[in-house]
Parts: structure tokens; sequence; C-alpha cells
């Protein structure tokens, strides 16, 4: 699937699945509405280190930097 991208659309695809899943996670767990819970996600610091290609965040599982986001909520 990802044959013939270059590393930028590899990071982009790979950011865009875990603010998905991040999504998914919040209106499963905390009840959010896809709005309430996109706003959170892009209003987020993690969401600016998540776009950062240099912090190779974006190679970390969803569920990591879920709990990363609910760490600074908290």
């Amino acid at each position: 699937m990802i044959d013939g991208l270059n590393a930028e659309q590899i990071r982009n695809y790979l950011v865009a699945n875990i603010v998905d899943e991040i999504v998914r996670l919040l209106i499963e767990e905390k009840g959010l509405t896809i709005e309430e819970a996109l706003e959170r996600v892009y209003k987020s610091e993690t969401i600016r280190l998540l776009q950062i290609s240099e912090g190779e965040l974006y190679v970390q599982s969803p569920r990591y930097i879920y709990e990363l986001m609910e760490q600074e909520v908290a």
C-alpha cells in the first residue's frame, strides 16, 4: 500500500491513522462526540509534537500517543 510513497507521504499517512485512532478512543472511552474528540486532538500540544517529522512521535502506537495526550489534559 505504501510502495512508491516518499517519506513525507508515509509520515502523513501514519499521522492521519493515529489521529483517527485517538478520536475513536476518545469517543469510546470518554463518551465524546466526534466534534469534541476532534477539537480535543487538534487543540492539544500532542498533535503539534506528532506533526514534527524530526521528533518521530508518529512511529509510536496510537495508544501510547493517546496516553500522552491524556497526561497533557490531566
